[in-house]
């Protein structure tokens, strides 16, 4: 899948939101292992993609999964700093970080400071598509021993 036009529009949307808390004013977040997850509508015409924000403040990690069911997954980093890991590869992220995970890839976050993102999934986010990892499973690139190396350092402020 191509993914330029899907950032773009998205990035073009989030370049206009000056505070992201004004997107999950009354809006209850979903508790989850990636901490608060706040389920929005989808606010631009890009109807097979699902929108959230997903505030990582206080978590430690979230915890490593893939998706079945097709769903590709797009973090637009809105603040903060942190480490996300895609089937094996670190990718350390600030504000303005754009990383994409593929259908089937393992995939965690470790937030560092303040680290808040927008969630984009293609098709829509289907929970029943999560399969969650606690131990190492090559044909999706999770390597607990590489998820132990990174949640047992500590992210730099």
């Amino acid at each position: 899948m191509n993914y330029d036009k899907l950032i773009a529009d998205w990035q073009k949307y989030l370049s206009k939101v000056t505070e992201w808390e004004d997107l999950i004013e009354g809006v209850k977040p979903k508790a989850t292992n990636c901490g608060p997850i706040y389920e929005l509508k989808n606010p631009i015409e890009r109807p097979h993609e699902s929108f959230a924000i997903a505030d990582m403040r206080e978590q430690k990690v979230a915890e490593p999964h893939y998706h079945t069911g097709g769903e590709s997954e797009i973090y637009f980093i809105i603040s903060g700093i942190g480490v996300v890991v895609v089937a094996g590869q670190e990718h350390a992220v600030h504000a303005g970080s754009v990383v994409v995970t593929e259908p089937e890839q393992a995939h965690f976050t470790i937030p560092g400071r303040d680290l808040v993102m927008a969630v984009v999934n293609t098709p829509p986010f289907e929970a029943a598509n999560v399969v969650d990892l606690h131990e190492s499973l090559a044909k999706v690139g999770f390597d607990a021993e590489q998820y132990e190396r990174l949640t047992a350092q500590k992210i730099a402020p």
